[in-house]
């Protein structure tokens, strides 16, 4: 079919719908999308709770928790332990289709009648880790999210196969790093960015195959520089020892001396590495074949639209927003992952799951489900009732036709016919708690006109034993009763506490303990990252039109590729 220029129902813009696009949609035998493809990404991503936590107690056993839904939320909530254990059955929830009612409408009244697991991840294969969200396989962990395959790691978020890293966003196979922002391969490297294959990297910025290097940026096979220039090895260290980095003082200089070098430095137009092919529109994207608009993802191939892919591989996706590991033919869904088949329109869904569509928090390998809500191994299902595969496909055909007919209108009039994901007041989140806050930064008129939900955050007051100018410059000054001690943050004046993990990283990285919490060190870390945006720009040098997530009234000096390779390799 030839490309066609639509008009997005929410925010009212046109976008065009391309040849290709088109051939996806009737491969999967879906309709076109009726909101562009930031509209559908902001709602797919207010699904996500990722890091906001509360106490709270499990509905079923009655302990104390900490969960990603306040107490005052409508969800009913169990403990992970609860959720996982066979104390409750799901088919117990089971609804009749009624016909006469929005299809959308019975989804939202059987999310009402399930429990939600308090922390969302696969629980079985956590080993000593209790603070973790959207997360698998990890052991001795705290405070992680977003996160795979790791052990000891801290106050982390998008991590794959690491070790013993703290305070650090989008790492991968890396091993003793803190506060670092993309990491590929890197041993013992701290407050760095966008670095591959580095050992003892201390802000360095685009540096791969670098070791023994400060303050540095663009550099490829490396040693014992600072600020781009060369030093002897014994020159090297006594630079870096007069530093004084375990003094907080020192290291805050030091970053703003760091951060003005790096703004003098030329920047890619795009993150990524050599082995992309053929990978357009797309940022902080590796290893990918024929996909276009990626965002943070590895190892995507003839997809579109794709974000948050962090584990190999993903194949034919188009807005697929988490986590890869083997998905194939996604659309329209959020963290679905490892051997995930033809599935749409979905939510949490895992693993291996098959033939889902319009289904929410459904696990253990889930087959064949339509409009269900919260089950496990659950097959020819909808609103979680049980049906012959006869009766099963016979009746989703009459859904998606009456879905067709009478539609579900949402609270900001949008109309969700058969072919759009599920309307975001049926997440059980509001706006300002999810991931989609931290992307698509809105206020809470604007997130109500446009269907979003909003948690009205309550005011808590605080006991401090230790304000904002009391803690100490170095960790040395410190004793083992920091960990008790409920500290002020220097930049939002909530209350926070450096637990006995943290004491123990830091006194053997010999670093100063941070005086700001843990949510504003990782909205730090979010601010300071690219985000899934692209801007049209040129070349700083050649003048060319480029594509690039840099905007235009951004200081950075961007080049183009060719430009880039000239100067820096």
């Amino acid at each position: 079919m030839s490309p066609e220029t639509k008009n997005c129902q929410n925010c009212k813009n046109n976008f065009v719908i391309d040849s290709d696009d088109f051939d996806f949609y009737n491969k999967i035998k879906v309709p076109p999308p009726t909101f562009c493809p930031e509209c559908r990404l902001q709602r797919r991503l207010s699904f996500n709770n990722l890091n906001t936590l509360y106490k709270s107690k499990c509905a079923l056993c009655s302990s104390e928790i900490v969960s990603l839904y306040s107490e005052n939320n409508e969800n009913t909530v169990y403990c992970n332990p609860c959720w996982w254990s066979d104390k409750w059955d799901w088919r117990e929830t089971a609804m009749e289709y009624n016909p006469n009612i929005p299809f959308i409408e019975q989804i939202i009244e059987l999310k009402k009648k399930t429990p939600f697991m308090a922390l969302e991840g696969l629980f079985p294969s956590f080993v000593n880790t209790k603070y973790t969200n959207n997360s698998a396989y990890q052991k001795d962990c705290y405070m992680t999210f977003y996160t795979d395959y790791a052990e000891k790691d801290i106050y982390t978020t998008f991590m794959a196969h690491t070790k013993e890293v703290t305070d650090s966003l989008r790492i991968k196979e890396s091993e003793l790093l803190y506060e670092c922002i993309g990491a590929y391969k890197c041993y013992k490297c701290y407050f760095s960015e966008e670095i591959e294959n580095c050992v003892e990297a201390w802000f360095c910025r685009n540096c791969n195959n670098c070791n023994n290097c400060f303050g540095c940026s663009n550099l490829r096979g490396k040693s014992y520089c600072i600020f781009n220039k060369q030093y002897s090895k014994e020159e090297y260290f006594e630079i870096i020892e007069s530093f004084g980095l375990n003094s907080r003082k020192n290291l805050n200089e030091i970053k703003e001396k760091v951060y003005e070098f790096w703004l003098s430095q030329p920047q890619r137009s795009y993150i990524g590495n050599s082995l992309n092919l053929n990978v357009t529109n797309s940022e902080v994207t590796y290893e990918s074949k024929n996909t276009d608009h990626g965002f943070m993802v590895t190892s995507a191939e003839n997809s579109k639209y794709v974000q948050l892919l962090s584990l190999p591989s993903t194949k034919d996706c188009y807005d697929y927003t988490g986590w890869g590991a083997g998905a194939e033919l996604i659309y329209e869904s959020f963290l679905v992952g490892e051997g995930t088949y033809n599935t749409r329109f979905s939510v949490e869904c895992w693993p291996a799951a098959y033939n889902l569509e319009y289904s929410y928090y459904c696990t253990n390998s889930p087959k064949n489900c339509f409009g269900c809500v919260n089950t496990k191994s659950a097959e020819y299902c909808i609103l979680n009732k049980q049906y012959s595969k006869e009766e099963y496909e016979k009746l989703k055909e009459q859904i998606i036709k009456d879905m067709t007919e009478n539609p579900f209108v949402s609270k900001a009039g949008h109309i969700y016919k058969y072919g759009e994901m599920l309307p975001p007041e049926f997440s059980p989140f509001g706006y300002n708690e999810t991931l989609a806050q931290d992307y698509f930064p809105i206020d809470k008129e604007g997130a109500l006109n446009s269907g979003f939900n909003w948690y009205k955050e309550e005011k808590k007051e605080y006991k401090f034993t230790m304000g904002i100018n009391e803690l100490p410059d170095s960790s040395s000054d410190v004793n083992e009763s920091i960990s008790n001690q409920v500290i002020e943050c220097s930049s939002c004046n909530k209350a926070y506490n450096i637990t006995s993990l943290e004491v123990e990283r830091l006194n053997k990285l010999e670093l100063p303990y941070p005086d700001k919490c843990w949510k504003c060190r990782s909205k730090n870390r979010f601010d300071h990252s690219p985000k899934p945006k692209i801007y049209k720009r040129t070349c700083n040098k050649c003048s060319k039109d480029i594509t690039t997530s840099y905007s235009p009234d951004r200081p950075e000096i961007v080049y183009c590729e060719k430009c880039y390779q000239q100067e820096v390799n």
